[in-house]
């Protein structure tokens, strides 16, 4: 009898081990944010509200470190700069849209509204969530952009993928929405402190080959973000940006700083310019377009990115492998 159930055990124990595998990722729904755990660890966080906007943080990459700079969530952390406290986890904001601010944080700056969740993964080798937000005007609080936001989380033990997809839409259908040529914005991360570019390890590297404040106002496919992390000893770690073909204006320019901030900006030009988009003869200065763009009414504008937090450093060939592989990939929201 033994024999014959030995059998059945090992049965049963394959599909309790395949159904833990498929089950990597877990989300845990609080009353202020939503947790990704991983084998019963925190991998991040969206908090539906942090100083002005939602975001998410912390963030954990390969073998459980920090990923991103604590402050001003966590002001505790010796050695980190307390600079910038709208630098905030990664988030999706902008400087100037019909004149308002939504990058700043202050008494006379937009808002990011989280409204509700609209769908949320319990578990799998992959889970998600869509949430609804208003971008409310500083003064009265009224929306001026309603945004849908889905975020995804993968991965394995070398890395883990953040899908980040937006679709904006005006409040109002009967009004457009000016964003202004600023470099304030706007999909962004604040990367640790030991990261930084200008620390002796810290490296930057887009995909036509540019490193360190040379690609600052770029045009890239992706740019990767690497060096140490304070928990990590002497290895090195990697924070990489991709943007879809499909994301809106992917060509946008990369506000990616040596101190720390690394964000792609679909609108600003002329700050990347020295405020000149023109050469002496009048002409635009190629490859660039004048900045700044209108949203018709009734229109909408769609972004797409990737985050992928992984060990060591990229080289092209790795940043233009994985860029590819994300090209392929289709939008999730309509």
């Amino acid at each position: 009898m033994q024999h014959k159930l030995f059998p059945i055990f090992l049965l049963a124990l394959c599909f309790a081990l395949q159904g833990v595998a498929d089950a990597q990722f877990q989300t845990v729904q609080h009353s202020d944010r939503i947790d990704v755990m991983r084998d019963g660890k925190l991998v991040t966080s969206y908090l539906f509200r942090s100083g002005t906007k939602p975001v998410l943080w912390p963030i954990h990459g390969p073998d459980g470190h920090k990923m991103t700079r604590s402050y001003p969530m966590d002001a505790t952390i010796p050695d980190e700069a307390h600079d910038h406290p709208h630098h905030r986890g990664l988030w999706m904001t902008f400087g100037e849209v019909d004149r308002g601010d939504w990058w700043a944080e202050g008494k006379d700056k937009g808002i990011v509204a989280h409204v509700k969740v609209l769908s949320c993964d319990s578990e799998g080798s992959q889970v998600s969530w869509v949430a609804e937000h208003q971008w409310q005007k500083p003064s009265e609080g009224s929306p001026v952009i309603l945004e849908t936001c889905r975020y995804s989380v993968s991965g394995d033990a070398d890395r883990t993928m953040i899908d980040c997809e937006y679709l904006w839409k005006g409040a109002d259908p009967a009004a457009s929405i000016h964003f202004g040529d600023t470099k304030e914005g706007m999909f962004a991360i604040r990367v640790p402190e030991t990261m930084r570019g200008d620390k002796p390890r810290g490296e930057i590297l887009n995909s036509v080959g540019d490193k360190q404040g040379d690609a600052w106002g770029k045009s890239a496919r992706w740019v990767d973000y690497s060096g140490p992390v304070p928990t990590g000893g002497e290895n090195l770690y990697g924070i990489a940006i991709l943007v879809h073909p499909k994301s809106f204006h992917a060509e946008g320019l990369w506000h990616v700083r040596t101190y720390g901030l690394f964000a792609h900006n679909a609108f600003g030009i002329k700050d990347f310019m020295g405020g000149r988009t023109k050469t002496k003869s009048g002409e635009l200065q190629a490859p660039y377009e004048a900045g700044g763009y209108t949203l018709a009414p009734g229109q909408s504008l769609h972004f797409m990115y990737r985050v992928v937090l992984h060990r060591n450093r990229w080289d092209l060939p790795t940043g233009d492998e994985h860029w590819k592989t994300f090209s392929q990939t289709e939008p999730k929201l309509r």
